[in-house]
């Protein structure tokens, strides 16, 4: 006979975790834009190199957060399912 199910503290643990790695990329974010404005580089390279960072390269990243944030409740939200079924 299968066994199906999860071990809801290793799904709860999971879920913190995507959440922890997804406040690590948004501090990275703030850090790196700092670093970026407040670098000394003048002309239009400079200028394009700062668009793209603050327009594609952190949309990007903030895609990932979300991602990471959406696999966190999903593990949240199967715990809470595994927990509801064994009690019954």
């Amino acid at each position: 006979m299968a066994v199906l199910g999860a071990d809801v503290e290793q799904l709860d643990q999971l879920g913190r975790k995507f959440d922890e790695e997804a406040q690590k990329i948004d501090a990275t974010i703030s850090t790196i834009t700092a670093q970026v404005q407040q670098a000394w580089w003048k002309g239009t390279d400079a200028e394009r190199f700062r668009n793209d960072w603050e327009g594609t390269g952190t949309a990007q990243l903030r895609q990932v957060i979300q991602r990471l944030q959406a696999a966190s409740n999903d593990c949240r939200k199967q715990a809470q399912e595994q927990r509801q079924v064994s009690q019954s």
